[in-house]
């Protein structure tokens, strides 16, 4: 009887911690901020506003672009980078198709779309699907890599021959 009490008196204890350590974890959901981050990054892809984009990175981010094999390191790069991308290409757009944030950082599925004018100057519309793999330190992206098909892009653009061809 004695081990029946105490077994029911440590269950009991067991559940009450298990109950307050969870209740505690709800409230301070530590993926909260950094999906704020990447939300603030998006938000700011679209804006077109290059000095809002590196405005969400660390002064020593990364971002790399996978497909296109360009890594940029430190706010300065990557302002380069960003304002040639919105100067080349004419109503870019990023819609986030779906996100998945856990602590320091996120995974962000998108659908990235535009008007090519100055990459290769056709003037052709295209729209990829893409994923974006992010780390953020504080309140800032440290770093940023993104994939998707380099030849989708070149497809649409007349640049490759469609494969239905």
């Amino acid at each position: 009887m004695k081990n029946i009490i105490s077994f029911a008196i440590s269950i009991t204890i067991i559940f009450s911690l298990t109950v307050s350590a969870a209740a505690q974890n709800n409230s301070k959901d530590p993926s909260s901020t950094d999906r704020k981050v990447i939300e603030r990054l998006f938000a700011a892809w679209n804006s077109r506003d290059a000095e809002k984009v590196v405005a969400a990175f660390s002064s020593d981010g990364v971002y790399e672009d996978v497909a296109a094999g360009q890594i940029n390191r430190g706010r300065d790069e990557i302002r380069k980078w960003v304002a040639g991308a919105f100067r080349d290409i004419e109503n870019f757009k990023l819609e986030v198709i779906r996100s998945s944030f856990y602590k320091g950082g996120g995974i962000v599925e998108w659908v990235w779309s535009g008007t090519d004018k100055g990459l290769f100057k056709t003037g052709k519309r295209f729209s990829v699907r893409g994923v974006s793999v992010i780390e953020v330190r504080g309140d800032k992206v440290s770093n940023y890599k993104e994939y998707y098909d380099y030849g989708t892009v070149t497809r649409q653009l007349g640049l490759l021959p469609n494969d239905k061809q």
